[in-house]
């Protein structure tokens, strides 16, 4: 007789043209497969290149899938409900996903843990941060309900423990860090290549909002501080300059962010060129991302990608999630562009370092990728044994 494999549906925000979200879709369905021997599904539309099960049909739209009106929520809804129906395991799956912000999908996963439908899971997410002790409370009363919980940082580790969560609560790392599924790990993390006679540099910048608790870098003045930078290392030795454009949600994305930098940087006799996400999908962009000699990222996962495939990069930390991966793996402070540190200057020795031999974060990524494999290995589904 034949045993019926583990039925696992991800919920995240899938599909959506966004670079790190849909690489949490990727790595969630191959990682199910070979640490869960299970069938996954992932709640949103088709991502390009992702050969998995999904709520929606291939066809249809993302950009009517993230819509904001009548239309993009009835198409949540439906793909949700699909996702929850036959489900063995429902998993939030990726991202700064257990905070107070309210949606329809709470009380829907509450009440098909109740009836017994489902067990609910996370995975690779953080927890937090909440503005009272009123939110805290109500996410720890939600969670409270998971059978497994794996967070990707220590501050969310440590919430989880107070929350009384040990037991079912795993300090992991991000699923960015199981990307040696779907890509191998060759290159060596060595810099700019010696003698290499142009110096290919990305950068994906990141839409986000200053009015907010956390003190994130001024957009405007860090951009004109970096396209001074390059514009002086422009003029010592060739470059070539990649603009990722890592978002591509029509309201919410990067894309103005990312013309408006190839313009400056044109203006100031810097050749540069943008790279869309739409079209490509989470692996390609990746493949891209690990042919840069240098990475400057606002976007997490333009950050953790080029770590993991050894391409020195330096991270603007615009939200706890920046700073607790860059803690985490020991990133030099040279390395972070922050609210105290987005001149000129700080850009400069940013470069310096990364094209240089001082690069290198405490944590090899070897490691990274070694321990992320126990976010699955871990669960109560797992059918593979843990790292020791």
């Amino acid at each position: 007789m034949t045993t019926r494999k583990l039925r696992v549906s991800f919920t995240g925000y899938y599909g959506m043209d966004n670079f790190g979200d849909d690489l949490f879709g990727a790595i969630c369905s191959a990682a199910t497969r070979v640490y869960w021997r299970g069938e996954p599904r992932l709640a949103g539309p088709a991502i390009v290149g992702v050969d998995t099960r999904y709520t929606m049909p291939r066809w249809y739209p993302a950009s009517v899938y993230g819509a904001g009106g009548t239309l993009g929520k009835a198409s949540r809804l439906y793909s949700f409900t699909r996702a929850i129906h036959g489900a063995d395991v429902l998993v939030m799956g990726g991202g700064s996903v257990i905070t107070a912000r309210e949606s329809f999908r709470k009380p829907m996963m509450l009440s098909a843990h109740r009836r017994g439908k489902v067990q609910l899971a996370a995975v690779g997410v953080s927890i937090g941060p909440f503005d009272d002790p009123a939110s805290e409370a109500s996410v720890a009363d939600f969670i409270q309900r998971f059978a497994y919980l794996s967070v990707r940082d220590r501050r969310s580790y440590d919430l989880a423990m107070n929350m009384g969560l040990r037991g079912k609560v795993h300090h992991g790392r991000d699923l960015a860090g199981l990307l040696p599924l779907l890509l191998p790990l060759s290159r060596p993390g060595s810099g700019a290549m010696p003698g290499a006679a142009t110096i290919r540099i990305g950068i994906a910048l990141c839409n986000y909002s200053e009015a907010q608790s956390y003190a994130a870098p001024n957009k405007r003045r860090l951009q004109s501080s970096m396209v001074a930078a390059l514009a002086k290392l422009a003029g010592e030795r060739p470059l070539r300059i990649d603009i990722f454009s890592l978002n591509e949600h029509d309201q919410h994305g990067d894309r103005v962010l990312a013309r408006a930098l190839r313009e400056q940087l044109n203006q100031h006799g810097v050749a540069a060129q943008v790279l869309s996400y739409r079209g490509l999908g989470p692996i390609a962009t990746a493949q891209e991302i690990g042919r840069c000699d240098a990475f400057i990222s606002a976007r997490l996962h333009g950050a953790i990608v080029a770590y993991l495939q050894g391409v020195p990069f330096t991270i603007i930390d615009y939200h706890p999630k920046c700073n607790d991966f860059a803690d985490d793996i020991g990133l030099p402070s040279s390395q972070r562009i922050t609210a105290q540190r987005q001149d000129a200057e700080a850009f400069d020795g940013a470069l310096a370092a990364m094209l240089g031999d001082e690069h290198a974060p405490t944590l090899s990524r070897e490691l990274y990728a070694l321990q992320a494999q126990d976010i699955f290995k871990s669960s109560p589904w797992s059918m593979v044994p843990e790292a020791t």
